[in-house]
């Protein structure tokens, strides 16, 4: 099972067909905006390096734009559109090849989490039959603000085993050193008492804006992150995956194109032996597929790569393998 969790910074339809410049366009990497979100999820060759060849089971989409701001409601504006043709492009990359045995792709239907912004999930039908989905309310019933979780359950086929899938984008950090993390950390430990959390074979997975370690200070003293009981991570703490909107060549690297410890993805099970998860670092394993064999584009083009990824998004993607 292979699942991708990736904040795409307001994805809608018009994005999907932003171009790259030249210097990366004409790499191998994909002519635009979603044919490289597409090579990415579905493990193409140009990203073996650091990915198996497997396409994603599940693709959970993080700030997909929609119209709208009540929590629940249908999407509506390009939300559906985005997502049909981001489900289409992994369709398509399948079709005709061997892959299409074992992969066909479907979306559950989005609901708005927050402002114009709602959750999208795609998923393998072939491994996967939908079982539910819905928006998530905290231990008292009530929506989490600014955005509410989003999720959705399938089971496995040919068992009776079940998967819970939730994806999140927690408010950015704002205010002064000492508290800029109390909005990210109050709305992560809010998620944390979401009661279908208690379900087995559930994951949580996206944009925190801070990391399990992150504090601030408030009247009871020096608050430290976050915790969700039962759950756990395969990424180190501090694992940096914000990236930044131009190089900054006093830090070192991966700090001069990475900012924050952002994403994230939480699981409540027994990692399975041989279950892998990471931070796709697709800046610094970017490669000219054009030659043979490929070649490093980091870090000699590290500005062309910064530039053109902050036309897909300003987080990297965490991929789980298991």
């Amino acid at each position: 099972m292979k699942i991708v969790s990736w904040n795409l910074k307001n994805i809608g339809q018009t994005k999907l067909g932003n171009n790259f410049t030249a210097t990366i366009a004409n790499k191998g990497l994909g002519n635009n905006v979603g044919d490289y979100i597409n090579r990415v999820v579905m493990g193409n060759v140009a990203w073996t390096n650091i990915l198996t060849a497997n396409p994603a089971d599940i693709f959970i989409v993080i700030e997909l734009k929609t119209g709208g701001h009540q929590k629940g409601k249908p999407v509506s504006g390009t939300c559906i559109p985005t997502i049909t043709t981001i489900t289409a492009n992994m369709n398509n990359y399948v079709n005709g090849t061997a892959l299409a045995a074992n992969y066909t792709y479907n979306y559950v239907t989005p609901q708005v989490v927050g402002y114009h912004e709602a959750v999208g999930i795609i998923f393998n039908t072939q491994r996967l039959t939908f079982a539910g989905n819905g928006v998530l309310r905290d231990n008292n019933n009530l929506y989490i603000n600014p955005r509410t979780p989003y999720g959705a359950t399938f089971t496995i086929n040919g068992t009776a085993n079940q998967i819970n899938v939730v994806g999140i984008h927690a408010p950015p950090p704002s205010g002064g050193a000492n508290i800029r993390f109390k909005p990210p950390i109050d709305f992560a430990r809010k998620v944390a008492t979401v009661p279908q959390l208690a379900t087995p074979n559930s994951m949580v997975s996206g944009d925190y804006n801070c990391d399990p370690t992150s504090t601030y200070t408030n009247g009871f003293g020096n608050q430290v992150g976050w915790n969700f009981a039962g759950y756990g991570t395969l990424l180190a703490p501090n694992t940096l995956s914000s990236v930044r909107n131009k190089v900054a060549n006093g830090n070192p690297p991966p700090a001069n194109y990475l900012s924050d410890a952002y994403d994230n993805l939480l699981f409540n099970f027994a990692a399975p032996m041989g279950t892998t998860q990471l931070v796709a670092d697709v800046i610094a394993n970017a490669r000219d597929m054009t030659q043979n064999p490929p070649t490093a584009l980091y870090p000699g083009n590290l500005v062309a790569l910064v530039n053109n990824y902050n036309k897909v998004s300003d987080h990297l993607p965490v991929v789980i393998e298991f």
